[in-house]
């Protein structure tokens, strides 16, 4: 009886949900939105060359460092609680766990390029909203209302971060692997979509002024290769390294595939796609990459937290150490070079 408790106690000891992991997680959170926030790292907020006309003018009111700073922390904490209410939705993975919230809210924090505040910033939450209308419509071919709401999101976060309009062929294969594709519902998510248009399109025409069209033609054609020009360390290392955290998760799971029901395996499948696929969007838009990097984020946050959920022993807690170490090493890496 007593090596069933010290047994415990050792699983315990090493795994990556107890409490002071947990918080020292989240200690690292604050002291890199405090070193941001010391350094006026991002303030004050510019407009990208491919920034939407509406994100022109809410950068106008971002003149006050506090507020800025306030702002931008509040969102990114709200996305992620929002992410960890998604995860309790739709149960991709078992126990009452904070990791997916964590893993969002930490990977974000320690890249220098998202503080204070991005388009994607706001854009994630209409996102959010999509991936809720799809995933809770699985295998239920007959929900259109789902998926009019699902495409009509898009159309919203379009609105402050255009490339969202990239992401729609890849909700169309989720509808595939869910199960759900067919005429009805293909074509409640076109209606969803030229619905919010034509809201826009009646905006414009009675402003006479049709640059909010021009604007998004403009920032989706305007392709920048992130690789061109740029150093080895600086700009290559962290998105090969990512692209080889996903293949190795992918492994990892692929090789527990049997511990897993069909409902999870499809939503893992959707969200290795999703992420992959911003992967390979942001490398053709340099001047917005960080806000294809949340977006892989979220994705990646609910992978790692489903192969690191119930898992407990030494390997796993170095791992996730590992994880903590090289991204502390990027972020140092990028505010030499920012500073």
């Amino acid at each position: 009886m007593q090596t069933g408790v010290g047994t415990y106690k050792n699983k315990r000891r090493w795994h990556i949900s107890t409490l002071p992991n947990l918080i020292f997680t989240l200690l690292i959170c604050f002291a890199c939105w405090y070193i941001g926030y010391e350094y006026w790292i991002g303030f004050p907020v510019r407009s990208d060359s491919g920034a939407s006309l509406l994100w022109y003018a809410v950068c106008g009111f971002l003149t006050d460092k506090d507020y800025t700073y306030i702002a931008g922390f509040t969102l990114l904490f709200l996305a992620a609680a929002l992410l960890q209410r998604f995860n309790f939705r739709f149960v991709i993975f078992q126990g009452k766990t904070m990791l997916p919230f964590l893993l969002f809210f930490l990977l974000n924090s320690v890249n220098p390029d998202f503080f204070p505040v991005r388009p994607v910033s706001v854009a994630i939450f209409p996102f959010m909203f999509a991936m809720f209308g799809l995933f809770g419509a699985y295998q239920n071919p007959v929900t259109t209302g789902r998926m009019f709401n699902m495409m009509f999101n898009l159309c919203v976060g379009s609105l402050i971060w255009p490339y969202l309009l990239w992401f729609i062929p890849v909700f169309w294969i989720g509808m595939y692997q869910f199960r759900i594709l067919n005429i009805r519902m293909f074509s409640a998510s076109l209606l969803g979509l030229f619905t919010g248009f034509w809201f826009v399109l009646g905006w414009c025409v009675w402003k006479h002024d049709f640059a909010v069209f021009i604007n998004i033609v403009q920032c989706l054609s305007d392709i920048h290769i992130v690789f061109a020009g740029k150093s080895w360390l600086t700009e290559w290392i962290k998105p090969l390294c990512y692209f080889f955290f996903m293949l190795v998760l992918l492994f990892h799971i692929l090789s527990q595939e049997s511990e897993s029901s069909i409902r999870t395996r499809h939503f893992l499948s959707f969200l290795f796609t999703l992420g992959l696929y911003a992967f390979a969007l942001s490398l053709f838009y340099a001047f917005t990459f960080v806000d294809f990097e949340c977006v892989c984020y979220l994705s990646a946050s609910l992978i790692a937290s489903y192969s690191f959920s119930g898992k407990s022993g030494i390997v796993s807690f170095l791992l996730y150490c590992l994880i903590i170490t090289v991204l502390i090493v990027f972020l140092f890496i990028r505010l030499w070079n920012i500073l």
